[in-house]
């Protein structure tokens, strides 16, 4: 029994800028905090402020994900996790 719908290989997987998406992210936040900010009805009511604290935490979390992923991408000066590569 033969099978004439053979599966084809999965394409390899592709590569993302994911600091660009990042940084396009912190930009999209900062506009909102800027509009936001603009906005009487976000500083003046309690209950819509969490609306201008998301904007800034968006804003900063962005700028923690890029400094992990560059933390992540710098090269290790710690020979014994240099060497561990070596052996792989």
């Amino acid at each position: 029994m033969t099978d004439d719908h053979s599966l084809k290989p999965a394409p390899p997987p592709r590569q993302v800028d994911t600091a660009r998406i990042v940084r396009f992210g912190i930009v999209l936040f900062a506009i909102a905090t800027v509009v936001l900010l603009a906005l009487p009805w976000s500083r003046d009511n309690p209950d819509n402020r969490v609306w201008l604290w998301t904007a800034i935490a968006g804003v900063v979390l962005g700028f923690a994900g890029l400094a992990i992923m560059r933390w992540q991408r710098a090269p290790s000066s710690d020979s014994s996790h240099a060497a561990a590569h070596r052996k792989k």
